[in-house]
């Protein structure tokens, strides 16, 4: 079975910290870009994880928009 990984931000006090999360049973296991080493489980319902986007649909779409030229001219903008 594949992993079911999202890229997310997690709500830490005051600082959003952006990572990914990994579904695991009942939770999720966010990893930080910061520190991708250590993971810190979280419940599926804590309003502090937001999820953005399945990672493998996001890591596709910047690759078609890299190589379409959409990026260049986004950034010219």
């Amino acid at each position: 079975m594949a992993k079911i990984i999202h890229y997310a931000s997690l709500m830490q006090g005051s600082e959003e910290v952006y990572g990914t999360a990994e579904l695991v049973v009942g939770s999720y296991l966010f990893r930080s870009d910061a520190n991708p080493r250590k993971a810190v489980v979280i419940d599926y319902r804590n309003a502090d994880l937001m999820l953005f986007g399945l990672k493998p649909l996001a890591d596709a779409q910047w690759s078609a928009d890299c190589s379409h030229g959409d990026l260049a001219a986004l950034r010219a903008s």
